[in-house]
């Protein structure tokens, strides 16, 4: 299979890639699986879920009362949201090029040299917004945030749906409140990241963003680049002989 050109023409507007479509199709079914475990993952934290909008649909799948929104609420998020979370991460494994994206998740010299000049541009003691590589030091961070919090939720996850569905105790039992607390923690990095997502998205200045996401195109304009994402947008035109 061909690989896409990082740089493209196209009636007559400039657009570099930003993810392949294969990967934006992963991150959807990363966020419908988060939002849909967030959302459950709430209902039985705070142990609302027995009378509410999730017993008239566990009626209308057939589940039997009276605890319907109960038997809801599990399946959703002990299997349809992690599965679906299951399958974006393999996606954007096996689909992504894992070398550069260490590379732009790892260099955390450089996210600190271009936080501290984004911090100097918004202070006024820098006059133009500081040049910026494929991921902003905050998108740095979020990434980290989801590994994180992905591995804690997932290991810690696994062992408790072993027993509740199970009924395989494999660990000492005071162990299974460890496992709850690490459950509860990597929630809570994940799921941190979850508003400021949908709330960076919404931003009309990374509307073209959200128009590639949603039509799953994987490229944007190059004015977006060049005002989000200078320096990696000078990188790809140069090595592709775009015009500047």
């Amino acid at each position: 299979m061909t690989a896409r050109p990082l740089y493209k023409v196209e009636g007559g507007r400039e657009y570099i890639l930003r993810f392949k479509p294969i990967t934006q199709l992963g991150h959807l079914f990363l966020l419908i699986g988060m939002t849909l475990s967030f959302i459950t993952g709430l209902a039985m934290f705070f142990k609302f879920g027995e009378r509410n909008i999730f017993d008239s649909l566990g009626l209308a799948l057939g589940l039997p009362a009276p605890n319907t929104s109960q038997q809801l609420i599990s399946w959703l998020h002990d299997w349809v949201g992690p599965i679906l979370m299951l399958i974006a991460v393999v996606i954007v494994l096996v689909a992504s090029d894992k070398k550069s994206g260490l590379k732009y998740i790892t260099n955390v010299g450089e996210a600190y040299r271009v936080l501290v000049e984004t911090a100097k541009y918004r202070f006024g003691k820098r006059k133009d917004y500081p040049p910026t590589p494929f991921y902003h030091p905050w998108q740095v961070l979020w990434v980290w945030g989801v590994i994180v919090g992905l591995l804690l939720l997932g290991v810690s996850g696994l062992f408790l749906v072993l027993e509740k569905w199970f009924y395989m105790y494999i660990l000492p039992p005071w162990w299974r409140g460890f496992m709850s607390l690490l459950h509860i923690i990597g929630a809570f990095i994940f799921f941190a990241a979850l508003p400021i997502h949908f709330l960076m998205g919404l931003f009309p200045t990374n509307w073209p963003m959200l128009k590639s996401q949603l039509l799953l195109r994987g490229y944007v304009e190059k004015e977006w680049w060049m005002a989000h994402h200078k320096a990696y947008a000078e990188e790809v035109l140069k090595k592709s002989g775009g015009g500047l």
